[in-house]
């Protein structure tokens, strides 16, 4: 979510955003019907284990892949910056949603509580964990930089602290998604060169298929132990290599739009969910499991894609931390110093 300003975007990763944030809508939509419970039959679990495998480390890795350009303009701005499209995103959003759900408490499938309000600089309000574990590594790598032989370690421990950790409070969620992150920092040229062959993509599918079916299935969050780790990898590559192959199909400028959105669509998406969840109940419509889900999909990509283009022709990203800030141009020529 989200790129690193003034740079050339490569279309293909902007499509892998795209279709990673129909899985991050997709599997809310689907959490939401789960708690109201509305989607009782075991393909919804098996769904929910089998999409949290791979699909946030998908976004881990492509937030890292631009860190080392952005750190060549220098700590200090580079900070700067993620405090304007990480950290600022975080803290409103978070107030917007929080609000919200104390608002609409007894509408939603959350109990609303205006303490957690004061509680977001160390207990994020779900999906916003996401932003907040971001900023933390983005942090880290400004100060320790694009070292190898301090990152792999760092995330190694990380991985393996995660295996002794349960649920997903936002410790666990920091020590298990840092080895993605930091495989996009490191990885980066790599991924960017990775070739489009459908076979490669047959190759991956299947490799995660067998990864998740001999990755452990007990416990609360089994997709966030070092077992699921290559079944994430997995699923990432086939994430991959999916985008690379539909780069130039039909299907481009759809995934373009929805990837350039990601961070609008990220922050809003769960009020959409909700409330077209909320909206189809309360007309009565027939609970069938798969057209609330396809609906509540739908909406939560596309009313916040529709908000995304409407404050992008009105200069409305920026202040909410939804793009980087212009940076502004130099009013008067640099002077240039000749040696005779």
């Amino acid at each position: 979510m989200g790129t690193t300003a003034n740079r050339p975007r490569i279309e293909w990763l902007d499509i892998a955003r795209g279709m990673g944030i129909v899985l991050v809508v997709a599997g809310h939509a689907e959490r939401g019907l789960v708690s109201a419970n509305i989607a009782r039959a075991p393909v919804w679990h098996w769904f929910d284990l089998g999409l949290y495998t791979f699909h946030m480390p998908l976004f881990m890795l492509l937030a890292g892949l631009n860190v080392t350009a952005s750190l060549q303009r220098g700590r200090r701005v580079f900070l700067q910056s993620k405090a304007w499209t990480i950290a600022w995103p975080y803290v409103l959003w978070s107030l917007v949603q929080g609000t919200l759900l104390v608002l609409l408490s007894g509408m939603t499938n959350g109990k609303g509580d205006w303490s957690a309000l004061s509680k977001i600089g160390w207990q994020p309000i779900s999906p916003f964990w996401f932003l907040y574990a971001l900023m933390i590594y983005m942090v880290v790598v400004s100060f320790v930089g694009v070292r190898a032989r301090i990152l792999v370690p760092l995330a190694l421990d990380g991985m393996i602290a995660s295996h002794f950790l349960d649920g997903d409070a936002i410790g666990h969620q920091i020590c298990y998604q840092a080895v993605f992150f930091v495989a996009g920092v490191l990885g980066a040229s790599r991924i960017r060169a990775l070739p489009a062959h459908a076979l490669l993509l047959a190759l991956f599918a299947v490799l995660w298929c067998a990864a998740f079916v001999l990755m452990p299935h007990g416990g609360a969050t089994p997709y966030l132990k070092p077992a699921a780790l290559p079944a994430a990898a997995c699923g990432i590559a086939f994430m991959l290599v999916l985008a690379r192959v539909a780069a130039g199909s039909v299907m481009q400028p759809l995934f373009l739009r929805l990837g350039r959105a990601s961070m609008t669509i990220y922050v809003m998406h769960i009020l959409g969910t909700a409330g077209a969840r909320i909206v189809l109940t309360r007309l009565h419509i027939p609970q069938q499991p798969l057209v609330y889900w396809i609906v509540c999909t739908a909406v939560g990509l596309g009313v916040p894609l529709l908000i995304h283009e409407f404050l992008s022709r009105h200069g409305g990203l920026a202040p909410l931390g939804l793009a980087p800030r212009k940076r502004p141009a130099l009013r008067y020529a640099p002077t240039v110093i000749r040696l005779a």
